[in-house]
């Protein structure tokens, strides 16, 4: 039986008894791994800690024969301090937490996307400025999923297909318009804080979230639809 300790950030609670859940993460050197947290409910475990990316430290002890490791405690890595309070940024957490369940596997180290989540979900909870953040979480996480769009000279559609930027309007209908497709490449080089970020409005976001979203669909087979997404939604402003 080996003993272990790890980062992870949330991705799915379920429970298993009364008492206890199965836990799923993402960590930094196993990508997603699974727990039983045994007791997990119980106040002095903890239990209510493990909320969608609450980024976490777990110790754990796992018998060579199983997948399944078993927690013996959970402590914080960060506390945030605004996300819980805020419906729109708590609204995009949820919205984060199942764009990530639909795309990440198991046992897929990927340590770079680790790095990334944690520093942008540290942004969100500081920053006041995040009208567009899931506009630069879906095109920026397409970097660690393998389908960033290829950039060239003079781009003027997005081609889902291809995964590019192209001169030229595709003869198929998974491209973006003129106007998005240069709008999503402005947004790929602003930062998370969205101090400087292009002045957009309400329609126009709404429209860059569904184009991503269909990019996604275009790339995984069996990308399911965002449930979390009517309630973005519904607490998208400018």
């Amino acid at each position: 039986m080996a003993t272990g300790k790890t980062k992870g950030i949330v991705l799915r609670k379920v429970d298993y008894s009364e008492t206890s859940i199965i836990l799923s993460v993402l960590s930094p050197n196993d990508g997603v791994k699974s727990f039983i947290y045994k007791g997990a409910k119980r106040k002095k475990k903890k239990g209510n800690l493990i909320t969608s990316l609450a980024q976490i430290s777990i110790e754990y002890y796992q018998r060579n024969d199983s997948d399944l490791a078993k927690i013996s405690n959970v402590e914080p890595t960060i506390i945030y301090k605004s996300i819980p309070f805020d419906p729109y940024k708590s609204s995009i957490v949820f919205f984060m937490n199942e764009v990530l369940n639909n795309t990440l596997r198991d046992n897929e180290k990927n340590s770079e996307l680790y790095g990334f989540l944690e520093n942008i979900l540290q942004v969100l909870d500081l920053s006041d400025h995040v009208a567009n953040y899931p506009i630069k979480f879906l095109y920026r996480l397409t970097q660690y999923l393998g389908f960033y769009p290829y950039e060239v000279e003079s781009p003027v559609y997005l081609d889902l297909r291809e995964c590019s930027y192209t001169k030229y309007e595709p003869n198929h209908g998974a491209y973006l318009s003129k106007r998005n497709s240069l709008l999503l490449l402005q947004f790929s080089g602003m930062k998370f804080d969205g101090v400087n970020d292009p002045d957009i409005d309400l329609k126009t976001r709404r429209e860059l979230v569904y184009d991503l979203l269909k990019y996604y669909h275009v790339i995984f087979e069996n990308f399911k639809p965002i449930q979390s997404l009517a309630v973005l939604e519904a607490t998208f402003h400018d």
